[in-house]
């Protein structure tokens, strides 16, 4: 084996967006839980996926969650296994104030 046939692939952001009228925050924050415990388990079984945050829209009856993969097949995984459904998984690029600036 080679470091070619060694290197992983590199993990992208996904939005997961659910419409959920009636979620208030017990329900998310259990949702929030139930993905990092799955994502974990779905890691111990080989499929690299992580929970970074959820955030809720109260007023909008709305929750966000950013989970990292390889592919959007394994998000899209991770969302089926806690049984949440979503709305929409799109790619997503988070943009951090430290990261460097591009003038253009």
């Amino acid at each position: 084996m080679n470091d070619i046939d060694d290197a992983r692939p590199e993990s992208r952001t996904f939005l997961v967006e659910r419409y959920w009228p009636d979620v208030d925050e017990p329900r998310a924050r259990l949702l929030a839980c139930s993905l990092g415990r799955i994502a974990r388990a779905m890691t111990a079984e080989g499929v690299e996926v992580a929970h970074l945050e959820s955030i809720l829209m109260v007023r909008d009856g709305v929750v966000f969650s950013l989970i990292t993969a390889t592919d959007e097949a394994s998000a899209r995984q991770l969302v089926a296994r806690v049984g949440a459904p979503a709305d929409r998984i799109a790619v997503a690029v988070r943009l951090k104030e430290e990261d460097p600036c591009i003038e253009g």
